[in-house]
């Protein structure tokens, strides 16, 4: 069996106190985090992560199931009415509630450290710091993925991809109006290169259409364009452009790329490759209970390590379904 090293012991029990001074609790225990502790630790979940999470919503929620919170425009507010007889002036919703809602689902995130792991980071003086922006990122990172890849919310997860940990974004848009908003490329329907689609301009134009037309003009949409997508998009546009050398320099320029079919383009981390998704960043959204965090540090001697289990229920939310479009399985010619 291993044993910590004197100083490794000090910094892992230092670790501890602050974990538990952070949490009003006491070292070794369950911590139940406080709404406004919880918030920080969310916060800080945010900003360690990777940059897409800062573009999105993240909403705190008092219940495990409720109606949609986030403000997204329904439709037209605008007119007049007569008033002078007994008609009166009627309030449009400002938001659409979804009849569907949200409904959260209990996520673990249980780190391991090993005792060798914990010697070789002892030396740092911000041991306790950079151990917490460690987990902060993986946190942050596996949201991301279960966002992108999530179908399901099982009672007991098996899956590598994350795929069963809750029901993300892109299955909802997959799923809603039999799939009104969905495009999967099958045996090469969707090609880019072909002269269907020639280039990703096109291919977005497309998709952009099967936006419902009540946000169809909306200024803040934006497409996610898988890695291997934007790679042939940009090989392409080398092929057809890049042997001048003027046109080359305008290449090397990022600029050059950020707009297909009118619309702005980003690259989420752990995004589809083979997909875009034309939507707005305020459009898609994960929900927190606010009164759900715990957690707890435990030593393992029988597994050589200290053990930090963590724990929230969390949902996500596509808050207007029918602003968005989504293409999957693209090929290339």
């Amino acid at each position: 069996m291993s044993q910590l090293s004197v100083q490794a012991t000090k910094k892992i029990t230092e670790l501890h106190k602050f974990t538990a001074q952070a949490y009003g609790g006491e070292p070794g225990k369950q911590y139940a985090a406080t709404p406004s502790v919880a918030q920080t630790l969310n916060d800080k979940i945010v900003v360690d992560g990777n940059w897409f999470l800062q573009m999105i919503n993240i909403f705190p929620v008092t219940e495990i199931k409720g109606d949609k919170v986030g403000i997204g425009l329904s439709g037209n507010v605008s007119g007049r009415t007569d008033t002078s007889g007994s008609a009166e002036r009627v309030a449009k919703s400002l938001v659409a509630l979804d009849s569907d809602g949200y409904e959260l689902n209990k996520t673990d995130s249980d780190v391991a450290l090993k005792y060798s792991i914990i010697d070789a980071w002892s030396k740092f003086k911000d041991f306790a710091e950079r151990y917490m922006k460690a987990v902060r990122l993986a946190i942050g990172n596996d949201r991301l993925k279960i966002g992108w890849v999530g179908t399901s919310a099982a009672a007991n997860t098996v899956a590598a991809d994350l795929s069963d940990v809750n029901i993300g974004w892109l299955e909802q848009i997959r799923t809603y109006n039999a799939g009104a908003q969905y495009v999967l490329g099958a045996a090469g329907s969707v090609t880019l290169g072909s002269p269907t689609f020639p280039n990703l301009d096109s291919l977005v134009y497309s998709a952009l259409n099967t936006v419902e037309e009540v946000f169809r003009d909306d200024p803040d949409l934006v497409v996610l364009v898988g890695r291997n997508v934007m790679q042939a998009a940009k090989g392409s546009y080398y092929d057809n452009q890049g042997d001048t050398p003027t046109e080359k320099a305008v290449l090397e320029d990022k600029k050059s790329y950020n707009t297909y079919g009118g619309l702005v383009a980003y690259t989420p981390p752990f995004f589809d490759a083979d997909s875009i998704l034309v939507t707005s960043f305020d459009n898609l959204s994960i929900y927190w209970q606010e009164t759900s965090w715990r957690r707890q540090q435990l030593d393992n001697p029988k597994k050589d390590q200290y053990e930090d289990f963590n724990t929230r229920n969390e949902g996500y939310i596509v808050e207007e379904l029918g602003k968005t479009s989504l293409v999957q399985g693209i090929e290339y010619a």
